[in-house]
């Protein structure tokens, strides 16, 4: 399933990991690598863990028919309707049942809001984005218990995997399309 071009790319970044971690390894510097790698990895696979479970979580809504309508859109834009074209103010003074029942339908639709967070969750709590970060957290704590963690390279580390699975992941996105 992969195309030409992306497998083009990672081969790439291979042979630029592979170079540079043979060049820190004849230079002594093995604990800087292994600082480098543990992060980049686990950086990069929760950025690909990201792309993918919320890739999953959108194509299930899509699948179910939970599109995007127009009427959302224009509460996002307008959520306290400041730019309706009809006025406001009126002579009449509102009606106190007529309030309250707008009040009730209101709290319905926060309710509604909420049962579509918690569905939501999925896309958070996915196996792909908790184990990376489990690894990620578990690589610091052995590096930092055996007194060979250098932040730098951690650091380093961080960012130069979230840049590769944005790369990456925009042309998983491209070959997709």
């Amino acid at each position: 399933m992969m195309t030409r071009t992306m497998r083009k790319l990672i081969y790439r970044l291979l042979l630029v990991k592979l170079i540079f971690a043979l060049v820190l390894f004849v230079q002594g510097y093995w604990y800087w690598l292994l600082n480098f790698e543990l992060a980049f990895f686990a950086s990069m696979f929760i950025i690909l863990g990201s792309f993918s479970g919320y890739k999953r979580m959108i194509q299930r809504r899509m699948d179910a028919g939970e599109g995007l309508d127009q009427s959302m859109l224009e509460k996002i834009e307008d959520p306290y309707e400041l730019y309706e074209e009809q006025s406001l103010q009126t002579d009449e003074e509102p009606d106190l049942k007529e309030v309250i029942k707008e009040e009730k339908k209101r709290l319905k639709q926060n309710k509604e809001t909420l049962k579509k967070t918690v569905k939501s969750t999925t896309g958070i709590l996915s196996p792909w984005r908790f184990i990376p970060y489990l690894f990620l957290v578990l690589s610091f704590i052995a590096l930092n218990n055996n007194h060979i963690l250098d932040i730098f390279a951690f650091l380093l580390g961080l960012g130069f995997g979230i840049i590769s699975a944005v790369v990456l992941g925009k042309s998983w996105i491209k070959a997709r399309s």
